[in-house]
């Protein structure tokens, strides 16, 4: 491809992640070994997961075409990429946080540009949906990492999982993830790693990391208890929490003590579809007897559609102060958990990310590091989303983002390309003018209207 002063929003993103893995220790026992530098497999990995390889062994095979080496090295900075299998025994002994950094980096590199206010919906703070998922599962193979279940038993089963943490704004598709927590075994622990204890890790590392930035922590059930609520105000974020009836029995005979000294309050709202929006809030209410020193509000909510049958109905405690005036925008917020199931785990697992895929499992940190380098791609995918006009195009141009990572696969496999705008601006106007080789040759004349 022609050569252009045009950039992608990728042509600034991957040197900066490229930038801050020149900066990782290499941990390999020996040192001599410098032929690959661990630079190259690291970036050779990320490649992997940004170009949606759905193997470890078919990368291998392809990036022995020259197409494919020249483009790894103009488009990854990568100059020497390990066989697969010395790619695994690079990756295996590096901490997984020293990832950390590349994530910091586009994080700072949105914040700065301006484009992190978009997700801006409360005062207070940035919404973040907190939850756990699973993504190694096995009877066999496992490292000092993986928890295990029914242990010593014939149903033994080594797994892996992690918390994922996200940036999101209801009516904003993109979403931000911050660098994932692994769920792992624990040195010297007797029970297996566990959400709550990978969320108290998490809060240490986003206070490192980002200490003037401000939550609002939004979680299910399994979070709304006294200590995990008290741990996240301690951070001076904020939470709105799922708290059902089942699991907060003196929660809701504490709201309905207050309802009967009329401390408790009730509206209803209709919206344009004829749907009705009833709620019932209060202030100031004990989580439970164990904590009644935590003090919280409450909002409970039901919709129901234009023939009265109940669409959705939940109920939250949040550290926010409500009132008739915010009660549907907390709503919105407590609601907006679906981000981090369906359009971060669900992405990463059925959208050409293959999060479930066993990329190679080591013996120390390698499964960590795949799918938490697969997390660093889907953030670079994710703020081309947000703020690039000429991936959108591309992606406009190919109908679904799978299609997408096919082609820019193809492309990237069968053209010697100068950057990721010269690509996106072809893959934008691939279906209007020529063949895809054609196309290639006179990319340069294609008018920019980005």
């Amino acid at each position: 491809m022609p050569a252009s002063k045009k950039k992608a929003i990728a042509d600034d993103l991957i040197p900066l992640v490229s930038k801050q893995v020149s900066k990782i220790e290499d941990f390999r026992p020996n040192k001599m070994d410098t032929k690959i530098p661990l630079h190259d497999a690291v970036m050779s990995a990320f490649a992997m997961m940004h170009l949606k390889y759905p193997s470890l062994l078919q990368f291998d095979k392809d990036k022995l075409e020259p197409e494919t080496q020249a483009n790894l090295k103009s488009l990854y900075h990568v100059n020497k990429t390990p066989s697969d299998t010395h790619m695994r025994v690079m990756l295996d002994p590096v901490p997984t946080r020293e990832l950390a950094p590349c994530f910091k980096a586009l994080f700072t590199y949105v914040q700065r540009s301006g484009r992190l206010q978009q997700f801006r919906y409360f005062e207070e703070g940035y919404l973040v949906p907190c939850d756990g998922t699973g993504y190694f599962s096995s009877g066999k193979n496992h490292c000092s990492e993986c928890c295990v279940k029914n242990p010593g038993t014939p149903k033994e089963q080594y797994y892996h999982q992690l918390l994922g943490i996200c940036i999101v704004k209801p009516g904003i598709k993109a979403v931000l993830p911050l660098m994932p927590e692994p769920i792992i075994q624990q040195v010297d622990a007797s029970k297996n790693d566990c959400e709550v204890n990978a969320l108290k890790r998490a809060l240490k590392h986003i206070h490192q990391d980002h200490p003037q930035l401000k939550l609002i922590f939004n979680l299910d059930d399994l979070y709304s208890k006294g200590p995990t609520i008290k741990m996240i105000r301690s951070y001076q974020h904020n939470v709105i929490a799922v708290a059902k009836d089942s699991d907060h029995t003196s929660l809701f005979e504490a709201v309905d003590e207050y309802d009967k000294h009329n401390r408790v309050l009730r509206f209803e709202q209709t919206d344009d579809k004829g749907h009705r929006h009833w709620f019932r809030y209060t202030n100031g209410v004990a989580l439970n007897k164990t904590h009644s020193d935590l003090k919280l509000n409450f909002l409970e909510y039901v919709e129901y559609d234009g023939q009265g049958k109940t669409c959705y109905a939940n109920s939250w405690v949040t550290s926010l102060p409500l009132s008739h005036q915010n009660c549907m925008k907390v709503m919105r917020g407590g609601r907006a958990k679906w981000k981090i199931e369906n359009e971060t785990f669900n992405t990463l697992k059925t959208q050409g990310y293959n999060l479930e895929h066993n990329y190679g499992h080591g013996e120390e940190h390698l499964s960590s590091n795949m799918a938490c380098l697969m997390f660093l791609a889907f953030l670079v995918d994710q703020i081309e989303q947000l703020a690039c006009p000429v991936f959108n195009r591309a992606w406009q141009s190919c109908f679904s983002k799978i299609k997408l990572w096919e082609v820019v696969q193809q492309y990237f496999m069968g053209f010697q390309i100068d950057s990721w705008y010269q690509l996106l601006k072809t893959l934008a106007y691939r279906r209007t003018r020529g063949t895809p080789r054609e196309i290639i040759h006179i990319s340069s004349l294609v008018p920019d209207t980005s």
